[in-house]
C-alpha cells in the first residue's frame, strides 16, 4: 500500500515536473514569436539565426517568413526611390524641349499669319505630348505613393470655381454653354487633386461635346457623400464600353479621330478612390452622358 503511494506520489510530481517544464517552454517560444512579430511590425527585426531543434520549427518558419516579408519591403522601397529618380528624370528633360517647341510653334504661325495650319497641328501635337508628359508623371506618383492626397473639409463652390476658370473659356471657344450651379455643401476633399480628377472628366465633356452644346455641373447632398455630377448632352458613350473607359489608355474607335490620349479618366478614378470616394457613369449614346462623382461627407458620419 505504501509502495503504491510512493509510485503514485512519484508519478503526480514527475507529471507536473513535465507539464512545467513543457508549459514554460512553451510560454517562452510564443513571447520570442511574439517578440519577432513585434519587431518586424517596427522594422526593426534582427536577422539571426535560430536553433533548429523540432521544438523551435514554428519559430523558424516565422522567422524566415518575416525576413523574408522585410527584404520584399525593402525591395520595394528601393524600386519607388529608383521610379521616382526616373520620373524626376523625365519631367526635368522633357520641360525644355516641350516649352521651346511651343515658342517655336507659335512664332512659325505669327511668321505665316496666312498658312499657319502647319503651325498649328505642331502646336496642337506638342500640347499633346506636353499633357501625355505631365499626366504620366501625376499617375507614376500617386501609384508609386510619392503623391498622396490630404482629404480636409471644403467648400464644393470654391472646386466649382476653378472648374469654371480653368475650362469656361475651352467650352466658349466651341460655343458650349458652361453652366455651374451654386451651392453651399461642403465635403472632403483634397481641393487640389479633386480639382485635377473633376477637370478631366469636364475636359472630356467641352471635348465630346458639339459646338452649340450644353453642360452642367451641380452638386448634390447625400447622407454620407455630396455628389457632384457632370452632365452634358455630347456624344455619350455605347453601354458596352462604360466598363472600360477608366482603363489606362483606352480610348473608343468612335473618338479616335479626337485629340485625348486615353489617361485622364484612368488618374480621376485613381485620385476619387484615393480619398474614400468612387465614380458612377451614365450615358446613352448620342444623347450625352454624366458622370457622378462621390465625395465623402464626414459631417453626416456619426459614431454609434
Amino acid at each position: 500500500m505504501i509502495y503504491a503511494g510512493m509510485v503514485l506520489v512519484t508519478a503526480l510530481v514527475t507529471g507536473l515536473f513535465w507539464y512545467g517544464f513543457f508549459y514554460w517552454r512553451e510560454r517562452a517560444l510564443l513571447n520570442r514569436l511574439q517578440d519577432m512579430i513585434s519587431q518586424a511590425e517596427k522594422g526593426e527585426l534582427l536577422r539571426k539565426a535560430i536553433s533548429e531543434e523540432k521544438v523551435s520549427l514554428l519559430e523558424n518558419s516565422l522567422k524566415r517568413y518575416l525576413d523574408d516579408s522585410q527584404l520584399a519591403k525593402e525591395n520595394q522601397q528601393r524600386q519607388k526611390d529608383v521610379i521616382q529618380g526616373l520620373i524626376s528624370d523625365i519631367s526635368h528633360q522633357t520641360l525644355t524641349p516641350v516649352s521651346n517647341l511651343k515658342i517655336y510653334a507659335e512664332l512659325l504661325a505669327e511668321e505665316t499669319p496666312g498658312d499657319s495650319e502647319i503651325a498649328d497641328t505642331i502646336l496642337e501635337q506638342t500640347e499633346k505630348l506636353d499633357f501625355l508628359i505631365q499626366s504620366l508623371v501625376k499617375l507614376s506618383r500617386m501609384e508609386n505613393g510619392i503623391i498622396a492626397v490630404h482629404p480636409e473639409r471644403a467648400q464644393v463652390w470654391e472646386l466649382f470655381e476653378r472648374l469654371r476658370g480653368e475650362y469656361g473659356k475651352k467650352a466658349e471657344e466651341k460655343r458650349i454653354s458652361l453652366k455651374v450651379e451654386k451651392t453651399c455643401l461642403k465635403a472632403d476633399f483634397d481641393l487640389k487633386w479633386t480639382t485635377e480628377a473633376l477637370g478631366n472628366i469636364l475636359d472630356n465633356a467641352v471635348k465630346y461635346t458639339e459646338d452649340g452644346g450644353n453642360i452642367v455641373v451641380r452638386a448634390q447632398e447625400y447622407s454620407f457623400f455630396v455628389r457632384i455630377d457632370v452632365a452634358d448632352d455630347g456624344i455619350g458613350i455605347d453601354e458596352e464600353e462604360i466598363p472600360k473607359i477608366f482603363s489606362r489608355f483606352y480610348r473608343s474607335f468612335s473618338v479616335s479621330d479626337r485629340p485625348g490620349v486615353g489617361i485622364g479618366l484612368y488618374l480621376a478614378r485613381e485620385i476619387v478612390q484615393a480619398q474614400k470616394g468612387y465614380i458612377r457613369v451614365s450615358s446613352k449614346a448620342g444623347e450625352g452622358t454624366v458622370f457622378s462623382v462621390f465625395l465623402p461627407n464626414c459631417a453626416n458620419v456619426s459614431i454609434l
